[in-house]
């Protein structure tokens, strides 16, 4: 069976952050010791239940999207 995706769900915003060498070495660590295959994957947890608080409230849309 194939599922659908949200519209709501596709990742079509950007952000870059510039880091140290040492701060981009902690990430991947940090994301792999917590079990996470990528540092996007790791970044998107801290910010996943603010974001279930959130669309309770308002409706969800991207800021970037035109």
């Amino acid at each position: 069976m194939i599922t659908k995706k949200n519209p709501d769900d596709v990742k079509n915003c950007l952000i870059r952050v510039r880091v140290t060498a040492e701060e981009h070495t902690q990430f991947i660590k940090r994301a792999h010791e917590k079990g996470y295959k990528t540092v996007s994957d790791f970044i998107r947890t801290l910010i996943k239940d603010d974001m279930k608080k959130s669309v309770k409230t308002r409706a969800r849309k991207p800021h970037c999207a035109k």
